[in-house]
C-alpha cells in the first residue's frame, strides 16, 4: 500500500502544478481570440482545482498525509515550470502535454489501486481520467 500512497502524491502534486500554471496561463493570455483560450483554460484550470481537495482526501482514505508545502509540492510533481508568457497557442500546446504527463499519473495510480483493491480509489480516477480525456480533446483540438 506503501506504494500506492507515494503515487498518489506525485498525482497530487503533478495535478497541483497543472492547476497553478493553467490558472496562469488563464490569467496572462493575450490576443485576438483571448475570449476562446481564456474559456478554454478556464475549463483546464477549473477541473485540476477541483481534484485538489479531492485527490488529498483520497490520500488520507488510504492512511497517508497529502503534501502541504511547495517545496513538497515541487519534489513531487512533474509539471515544468513556465519562466515566459508565451502565446495562447504555444501555452495550449504546452498545457496538452502536460495534461498527458497527468494522464499517466492517473493511470499509474488506477494500475496500483486495481492491484491493491481499493476499488473507491480506481471508481475516482477512473471519473477523472475519463474527464481529464476530454479536456485533452478539446486542447488538441484547438492546435490543429
Amino acid at each position: 500500500m506503501e506504494k500506492l500512497i507515494e503515487a498518489v502524491k506525485r498525482l497530487f502534486a503533478t495535478n497541483f502544478q497543472f492547476y497553478v500554471k493553467s490558472h496562469g496561463f488563464h490569467v496572462n493570455v493575450v490576443g485576438s481570440d483571448f475570449t476562446e483560450f481564456h474559456s478554454l483554460f478556464s475549463q483546464v484550470y477549473e477541473f485540476a482545482q477541483g481534484n485538489i481537495d479531492d485527490i488529498g482526501e483520497k490520500i488520507r482514505i488510504i492512511e497517508g498525509v497529502a503534501p502541504f508545502s511547495i517545496a513538497r509540492i515541487q519534489e513531487l510533481g512533474d509539471i515544468k515550470d513556465s519562466d515566459k508568457v508565451p502565446s495562447a497557442l504555444s501555452m495550449t500546446k504546452e498545457l496538452l502535454d502536460d495534461a498527458q504527463t497527468l494522464l499517466n499519473h492517473y493511470e499509474e495510480c488506477h494500475d496500483m489501486a486495481v492491484e491493491n483493491k481499493v476499488y473507491g480509489l480506481v471508481n475516482f480516477l477512473e471519473g477523472e481520467m475519463d474527464a481529464l480525456t476530454k479536456i485533452m480533446w478539446k486542447l488538441r483540438s484547438t492546435t490543429e
